[in-house]
């Protein structure tokens, strides 16, 4: 299965991602939704921030131009927030799994998609 298939068939169908992408911990990225623009900046930054995630307290998070207000995260998971959508991200062994949500999904139903991924990918090595 290629990256871009778990974007759109464990993530976005799901229904509880309104957008995702897959990144490696080196700031590439694998895969994403069509109309997520992600640089390689702000993947990197993303990447790093796993383990010290001052820059995120200080700045936000920023994912396609987007800021979101940093909430909390440790060294396998990043949570942000604006209005009513928010970002979550878990960090696997290679890679970061990205997804967006926006009402009427709620944040618990993205977290459990994205962890859900994030478990597997991680029990399989990736």
């Amino acid at each position: 299965m290629s990256w871009q298939q778990y974007v759109d068939q464990h993530l976005v169908a799901t229904q509880c991602v309104t957008m995702a992408a897959i990144c490696g911990l080196d700031g590439s990225i694998w895969a994403k939704s069509p109309g997520l623009e992600l640089s390689q900046d702000e993947v990197s930054t993303m990447a790093r921030a796993f383990t010290s995630n001052e820059v995120l307290v200080q700045n936000g998070i920023r994912i396609g131009g987007t800021k979101y207000i940093y909430l909390s995260g440790d060294d396998k998971l990043i949570r942000g927030k604006k209005d009513r959508g928010g970002v979550h991200i878990v960090k696997t062994k290679t890679a970061m799994v990205m997804a967006l949500y926006a009402e009427p999904i709620l944040p618990e139903q993205c977290a459990c998609v994205v962890e859900k991924l994030g478990d597997w990918l991680i029990q399989n090595e990736l």
